[in-house]
């Protein structure tokens, strides 16, 4: 992938972020496995090979297993490890994604991923399973071992179970409760449908993803080409709007072109793409948002510079990460909420979620590099 190395030093020389001398890029491989060290010693449960929801500070205690978005975060982190140091991490990856399906349960007629282990009631969201199924794919796409695939293909079935023809369609955020259509669900389950549609060469799905494609635009995008969070059976519109949410579409955009070779949808990954960084990354390189949103946001650029071969976006995503590793990481390599605000008063917790989503982009940026 192009990308002008030797301007980088002084464009963040200007920035106050000037790399050391001896190193054109940062160490993002490092920075990666100093995270997920971090975040095994602190939140891994060995009895039940799962990972926790969260760490007590105080006690040093981690609690119950992860709710099912921090582990479709872990698992896609543990995936991007395993695709540049393979030999160290595919194991730990393929132990995670087998010890996770005792969260899964059929209800209702529909298997897929709850957001506990049971045995308790049904509490199953689309957008948790969206994320496992992409994640899923990942650890096939590293072991090639169909049983992942099948496991992919069959999580983005409960997902598909969320759509209907209220509002023209659309997919439903939570089972238990139908109130709302979010891009927070459609918006992966596209990529979902697209990323199943090149690995099983199913036209279905690629109808699917255009299908849904065309309600999410419709229905959640603003004229700036940034998307809101989500719409009400009312026809109510919650004009939030969050990096993840466009970030997916960016990423949507970027598939539907290297699938269908239209150059209009690589123009909107752009549009998008750059109405995002100016909404939401600052000139210093922090992202006004949580991190469990904001590694989507560059994850997003990383796949349109692979597209477009503009050097700006992994310019952009390393200004993001020195800023994320040099200002917003404490003294023990954990990692806040957000990635634009400093510590402030002593925190009791340290969230899986929190910690997950610097080690996935880290190792999404580290895979970048070793691809150039």
């Amino acid at each position: 992938m192009a990308f002008q190395t030797r301007l980088l030093p002084f464009a963040l020389a200007s920035l106050g972020l000037l790399l050391p001398a001896a190193a054109e890029t940062p160490p993002f491989r490092q920075w990666g496995a100093e995270t997920q060290e971090v975040l095994h010693k602190d939140m891994w449960l060995p009895e039940q090979k799962l990972y926790a929801e969260r760490i007590n500070l105080e006690t040093g205690k981690p609690d119950h297993p992860s709710f099912m978005w921090g582990v479709g975060v872990q698992l896609s982190a543990l995936a991007a490890a395993a695709s540049v140091e393979p030999d160290k991490y595919t194991a730990p990856m393929r132990d995670y994604a087998d010890a996770i399906q005792v969260y899964w349960l059929e209800h209702g007629g529909h298997e897929g991923f709850d957001v506990q282990p049971g045995p308790k009631a049904s509490d199953r969201y689309y957008d948790d399973n969206a994320w496992l199924v992409l994640a899923l794919a990942e650890v096939f796409e590293v072991t090639k071992d169909k049983k992942y695939l099948d496991r992919s293909a069959a999580t983005f079935r409960f997902v598909m179970s969320g759509e209907d023809d209220k509002l023209g369609g659309g997919l439903y955020w939570r089972e238990q409760e139908k109130t709302s259509k979010n891009t927070c669900t459609n918006a992966p389950a596209i990529v979902s449908a697209l990323r199943l549609h090149q690995l099983t060469k199913d036209d279905k799905h690629l109808e699917t993803a255009k299908r849904l494609y065309a309600w999410t635009k419709s229905k959640l995008q603003d004229t700036d080409g940034l998307f809101f969070d989500n719409i009400r059976l009312d026809g109510r519109v919650d004009r939030r709007k969050f990096t993840y949410n466009s970030a997916l579409m960016i990423r949507a955009n970027c598939l539907l072109h290297e699938i269908t070779g239209d150059a209009a949808y690589l123009d909107e990954a752009k549009r998008i793409a750059q109405a995002a960084e100016k909404q939401w990354v600052a000139e210093s390189g922090a992202i006004s948002d949580g991190g469990k949103f904001a590694h989507l946001l560059l994850e997003s650029f990383l796949e349109l510079q692979d597209r477009d071969k503009d050097p700006h976006w992994h310019d952009v995503v390393t200004r993001c990460l020195v800023h994320l590793h040099d200002k917003m990481r404490d003294e023990n390599g954990r990692y806040p909420h957000r990635w634009d605000r400093t510590w402030g008063r002593p925190r009791r917790a340290v969230m899986l979620l929190d910690q997950a989503s610097p080690a996935r982009i880290y190792w999404l940026a580290a895979r970048e590099i070793a691809a150039r």
